[in-house]
């Protein structure tokens, strides 16, 4: 029962997947036939590039005002972008036209590296404009979405004749009088609005997967559009229930979980289609069976390479030394080994040494990590360095663990922000589980529901701020 109860909070991310799959199968289905499987990875990355531009210009996609500005220059280069495509399919094709997207993808990313490099937080924009943050989907930020894509799906069944017959044969369409060049700006141009949308909610890698595997999954296995098409769909649908299931249950990044979710369905596929199409069925199993034997020793013999922290030879003070040198390596993978080693240590240099690390950690995960460490260790001088990261620009449920461990140490400034993402319009899973860290310390649940707004819950959220005030020195 409570984990039903924890399902409902993953409804609006479980929604966005359902949208998303049904939406960029279609469009995925064009872009495998068109063999421009990476249209949809330039056109994102045109748009990320635009939004990049409008804030060298001054303008901060997080500020309500500027938000506006900034999408209209992500439509803008998306718009150029889709021209720029629509005239790059050469009728003899002497170049692939695979080739230019493939060059304006590079170009456009490197300049947004270039551009991005200047920024305090670029490493963290980069890492969102990939994976996204599914996760933090609101149900209004759906419905906007939900019209906008409708408003494209019935254009495309409008015209659903003219970008088919682009799609399956180019040469014929334009023998039968179709423009080619006015009919493929306008495809490009509808994809490119939905892609800029997507990738705002769902990051690069998760879009580009929607849009391809289950497209590739359908067309091995059906040559019909409407085979294609409910194949697509439900092997869409099944990867996100799979992926989000598997993000819940092991809490790791839902828009990755989907994606590897997908690859996985990509591979089964792909074996089956190889031993049900074989004219030796038999063979072909055993050869499946081998690879799959092979890819399983080999991943197991290199991950017994794996570099770790030798502390088996050291002891006490010694090993304190070596953990501590190894904080100071600029790799994430040293520093969380050495961060696990010393959670279970006590030495009095190992909250200083891990609280300096946390003022200067580039990793969302070596930050999550140290703050639960230091939240384990429960000594007062991790405090300020806490304090200190939570007024940092760092996603909601990471300032849930800062502000977690705080409330670890009694130090008010983690009711406070727990208080104040009661009070804010976040996701339902994230106030509940800053409702959570509350009851744990209070003993109550002050009568707050997480599924109802801060207005509705306004006599809850007054009797926790009452209870800091009183009980919280």
């Amino acid at each position: 029962m409570d984990f039903l109860m924890e399902w409902r909070w993953m409804l609006a991310p479980l929604l966005a997947c359902f949208i998303l799959s049904i939406t960029h199968v279609y469009m995925g289905i064009h872009v495998v036939s068109r063999k421009v499987i990476f249209v949809d990875l330039a056109l994102a990355q045109i748009a990320a590039l635009g939004a990049t531009y409008a804030t060298t210009l001054g303008y901060d996609a997080h500020e309500p005002a500027d938000s506006l500005v900034v999408a209209v220059f992500s439509l803008l280069f998306t718009f150029a972008g889709a021209g720029l495509f629509s005239i790059a399919r050469m009728r003899k094709e002497r170049v692939p036209q695979e080739a230019f997207i493939g060059i304006v993808y590079a170009a456009a990313s490197a300049a947004a590296v270039l551009i991005l490099s200047k920024s305090p937080t670029g490493g963290e924009e980069l890492k969102h404009m990939l994976v996204g943050d599914i996760l933090l989907v609101s149900i209004p930020t759906i419905i906007n979405d939900t019209v906008l894509y409708s408003l494209l799906a019935v254009f495309h069944i409008s015209f659903r004749r003219r970008f088919l017959a682009i799609s399956k044969d180019a040469e014929g369409a334009q023998a039968s009088g179709i423009n080619i060049r006015l009919w493929d700006l306008l495809f490009y141009t509808t994809f490119g609005v939905m892609v800029t949308r997507s990738v705002a909610i769902a990051g690069v890698l998760l879009v580009f997967s929607y849009l391809v595997i289950p497209a590739v999954i359908a067309q091995m296995w059906s040559d019909t559009i409407r085979g294609r098409l409910f194949i697509g769909w439900a092997t869409a649908l099944s990867a996100s229930v799979t992926g989000i299931l598997w993000s819940f249950a092991s809490d790791t990044p839902t828009g990755p979980a989907v994606v590897i979710s997908l690859a996985a369905f990509l591979i089964v596929s792909g074996a089956s289609y190889s031993i049900l199409k074989s004219p030796a069925r038999g063979r072909a199993a055993a050869n499946v069976a081998i690879l799959l034997a092979i890819g399983i020793v080999f991943f197991g013999t290199l991950s017994m390479f794996r570099k770790g922290v030798a502390t088996e030879t050291l002891s006490g003070s010694a090993a304190v030394d070596r953990l501590l040198e190894e904080l100071k390596h600029d790799e994430a993978a040293n520093q969380l080994d050495a961060i696990s080693h010393l959670s279970q240590m006590e030495d009095n240099r190992i909250v200083p040494a891990l609280a300096e690390l946390l003022s200067k950690a580039k990793s969302d995960q070596v930050v999550e990590t140290i703050a639960e460490t230091l939240g384990r260790k429960n000594d007062p001088q991790a405090a300020p360095a806490l304090r200190a990261a939570l007024k940092k620009d760092y996603d909601p449920f990471l300032k849930l663990t800062l502000a977690g461990a705080l409330t670890k140490l009694k130090d008010k400034a983690g009711y406070d922000a727990l208080l104040e993402i009661l009070k804010g319009d976040q996701p339902v899973l994230l106030r509940s589980q800053a409702l959570e860290l509350i009851k744990e310390e209070s003993g109550k649940d002050f009568g707050y529901n997480p599924e109802k707004s801060g207005a509705e819950n306004q006599s809850a959220l007054d009797q926790v701020a009452r209870w800091i005030h009183q009980e919280i020195p």
